[in-house]
């Protein structure tokens, strides 16, 4: 790009970008160049800043893997993923409000039978949990699909104990035809978020506890 400055910089990408040809992508990636520049302009940006913006991002990439979701953490750290969330599932009054899944959330959890014990050996106090899912009306919710995921006794996901072979507090299991449901499991813990990666420097630089 030629003859562009700090004034002028925003307008040449955004004319760069002109031709997109998905109208979404257009809108999204338009909205986010004036925004991410306005933001610079704002905070008055040094370069020293933007590579360590880029460092940053690339450590939290580097830090996932199939267990663990470093920008996820991220995300829900700036309260990006609950906007989202309550964005998307707007719902009726009187509704379970919809929250995020956290990062510890894993696809095709086991299959659980109603009543079976989703802990699977996981330490903990022994418990049993039932519940009723019931709609706006308090109208039954027949065979409604659940799924449990749950820190242990000691704060920990079965995710993040590298030695286990198999799942422990996790499982998807299915309500009766009436909505109820039970299984047994352990008492679970407040966790931490784990804060050995870049986003427990985040943490920390910002005073927040994790």
């Amino acid at each position: 790009m030629k003859n562009v400055d700090q004034n002028t910089i925003t307008q040449a990408v955004l004319e760069r970008m002109g031709q997109m040809p998905d109208a979404r992508l257009k809108t999204i990636m338009t909205s986010l160049v004036q925004h991410l520049h306005d933001f610079a302009r704002d905070v008055a940006l040094s370069e020293k800043e933007l590579m360590q913006a880029i460092q940053f991002l690339t450590r939290t990439g580097q830090t996932c893997d199939d267990k663990r979701q470093e920008f996820i953490l991220l995300s829900d750290v700036l309260g990006l993923s609950m906007l989202t969330v309550a964005m998307n599932n707007q719902k009726p009054a009187g509704c379970t409000e919809a929250t995020v899944f956290g990062p510890f959330f894993v696809e095709d959890a086991p299959k659980v039978a109603l009543g079976g014990d989703v802990a699977q050996g996981a330490p903990g106090k022994p418990c049993t949990v039932s519940g009723r899912i019931v709609g706006t009306q308090g109208q039954s919710v027949g065979h409604a699909q659940i799924e449990v995921w749950q820190a242990d006794e000691e704060g920990f996901y079965d995710v993040q104990r590298p030695d286990l072979s198999a799942s422990q507090a996790r499982g998807s299991l299915q309500g009766d035809g009436d909505g109820r449901f039970h299984f047994k499991t352990i008492v679970a813990q407040a966790y931490p978020i784990p804060t050995d990666g870049p986003v427990g420097d985040l943490l920390r630089a910002t005073g927040r506890h994790p």
